[in-house]
């Protein structure tokens, strides 16, 4: 899921479509409440990751053996793409 620098979603994958507005805001509050421009968090059941770099918000949802490290890489790749 993608945010711009409102918090306001801007892309979600068709699966979450339904409940993307939802999503942001739950994203927009684990930032704010990390305290910090980087976030995982392990559920037992999967990952969420997310990072803010720039204007921009990137979640992502993985399954819980998803390598943190490829992730974030994967994840700062797409926000400098965007021109973050």
């Amino acid at each position: 899921m993608l945010l711009d620098e409102r918090g306001a979603l801007v892309a979600v994958d068709e699966a979450h479509a339904a409940v993307g507005e939802a999503l942001a805001a739950r994203t927009q509050e684990l930032i704010e409440q990390a305290g910090g421009d980087q976030v995982e968090v392990s559920t037992g059941a999967g990952i969420v990751y997310a990072l803010r770099s720039g204007p921009w918000t990137l979640a992502v949802i993985a399954g819980r053996f998803a390598l943190s490290s490829l992730v974030f890489f994967d994840m700062r790749q797409t926000l400098a793409e965007l021109g973050s």
